[in-house]
């Protein structure tokens, strides 16, 4: 896919659950057209330095996917690589499991394997936060919580990020010896890719109602990097 610039669409009402002066009706992520929930840019985990981070013009982007209407995220780490996550709610056959725990029949394979499997973290920063944004009207912040919104918080997260061999980490070795030793830094537009593709395979397990659905999609093309790298 190409490697665009991630991009915002018309301007909206101002809203509480992004640190711009307005959360965008939409904004493009490589060829696909998504409508944020929550959008930051956080700039004490923004990579230093050009690179192929440098066009990249949000740090955190909240979503629901349309096919599998599951939540996503799309949080830079400390590190300053992405994080992808989605959300399933109680029901779900995978709630509740840890990442060590998920069984193998799951097929659950993004980039590098899941690395991160938690409740609701309310009490984060909403900046750096793995939970759902309280929406009322869009741009509007709820006061009260209502019931969709305590549903929400039981919410459990599945992630991954892109901090496995192979992977270009920005906050590591320098960009330029990392890249001639062949690590890739895996952008927005590659992670967006891989976080819709766990969301619906996570649907497709909670449609089929245990953990032995065939992946939704094709498995994923090889990874570049080094030797045995993810």
């Amino acid at each position: 896919m190409p490697n665009k610039k991630a991009t915002a669409g018309r301007a909206i009402a101002p809203a509480g659950n992004t640190n711009l002066a307005y959360l965008p009706e939409r904004i493009a992520i490589g060829d696909h057209e998504v409508r944020p929930e929550q959008l930051y840019i956080i700039r004490d985990r923004r990579p230093r330095g050009q690179g192929p981070w440098s066009d990249e013009a949000f740090d955190k982007i909240a979503w629901r996917d349309a096919e599998s209407g599951l939540d996503c995220i799309l949080l830079r780490q400390a590190s300053g690589v992405w994080g992808g996550f989605v959300a399933v709610v109680p029901g779900h056959p995978l709630y509740g499991y840890r990442e060590d725990a998920i069984p193998a029949g799951a097929g659950l394979r993004p980039h590098g394997g899941i690395d991160y499997a938690e409740v609701c973290s309310r009490k984060e920063p909403e900046a750096v936060r793995v939970c759902h944004a309280r929406m009322g009207v869009r741009g509007a912040m709820l006061k009260t919580p209502s019931a969709e919104d305590q549903t929400a918080d039981e919410a459990w997260w599945f992630g991954f990020a892109a901090d496995k061999p192979g992977d270009l980490v920005p906050s590591g070795s320098k960009p330029v010896l990392a890249s001639e030793e062949g690590e890739v830094y895996r952008g927005i537009d590659y992670m967006y890719e891989e976080t819709v593709a766990l969301a619906r395979q996570l649907r497709l397990i909670e449609a089929n109602g245990d953990l032995h659905a065939e992946p939704a999609i094709a498995p994923p093309s090889p990874r570049l990097g080094k030797p045995g790298g993810r």
